[in-house]
């Protein structure tokens, strides 16, 4: 088993993710008719999406570890129960079909077997999830992908506004965009998140590290399931005192 998968799946992912999204810039850019491109685009990312799926098997399989990835669950868990639903699995079907009376022993089909031997190649199996979820990320994005004027393009840095937490605490930073992203605090929660904190974390001066996203991963991944981040106890707690400061100033008066 790969050591620290999670962290591993989202380095992939999204190097992957980067790469198609620069080579679709470019063609994007050079092109004479960015219409006709962007929907050239558009078709061929669908054609990807669906081609992983075309197989009725596989496809279940794929639409199992999207559900579980979305919710968060720990890679090597979702492994596993890939692996239990699709590969450890009998050659023989514990049913059979009945007919004319007779009972009829059923086999694995050939599409089955197939896929059973991928769940049981991780390193296969991992790649075929990595490139699907790649284009479907690639599939969120197109639609603002080639805008000029996003929220993400022109905030410049303002040094009279500073993130003066711990050099070390930048995934609070993350934590936090994320939540007032999440709870539509920041352009009603749509637009893609990971350029959106970039461009604020440019805009305090913070230096986040290539693999940011992949880290604010795992951390999820390493957390208690009853976790609540520091900064936002710090955040509600702070606030507070200087809610009932002012009401007590008020009473005062």
């Amino acid at each position: 088993m790969i050591k620290d998968l999670n962290k591993v799946f989202e380095e992939l992912l999204n190097r992957y993710v980067n790469s198609i999204e620069s080579n679709y810039k470019k063609l994007y850019n050079r092109a004479k008719d960015k219409e006709f491109v962007k929907e050239e685009l558009k078709k061929g990312t669908d054609f990807m999406v669906d081609w992983e799926a075309i197989s009725i098997e596989k496809g279940k399989l794929i639409d199992l570890f999207s559900d579980m990835y979305k919710r968060g669950d720990d890679l090597n868990k979702i492994l596993a129960h890939l692996k239990k639903v699709f590969g450890e699995v009998d050659e023989i079907k514990p049913f059979q079909r009945i007919e004319n009376g007779k009972k009829i022993t059923l086999y694995l089909s050939d599409e089955e077997k197939t896929l059973k031997k991928l769940t049981l190649n991780e390193r296969k199996l991992l790649k075929v999830l990595i490139r699907d979820t790649a284009y479907r990320e690639i599939q969120k994005r197109l639609p603002t992908m080639f805008d000029e004027n996003t929220t993400t393009s022109k905030i410049k840095k303002n040094d009279l506004i500073q993130w003066t937490a711990m050099k070390d605490a930048k995934n609070d930073f993350v934590q936090l965009i994320y939540g007032l992203h999440l709870a539509g605090f920041i352009n009603d929660g749509k637009g893609e998140i990971t350029k959106i904190t970039e461009t604020l974390a440019d805009a305090f001066g913070i230096e986040l590290s290539k693999n940011w996203q992949s880290n604010h991963s795992a951390s999820i991944h390493k957390s208690n399931a009853d976790y609540i981040p520091p900064i936002f106890d710090r955040t509600k707690e702070e606030y507070l005192k200087y809610f009932k400061n002012k009401r007590k100033e008020k009473v005062k008066k």
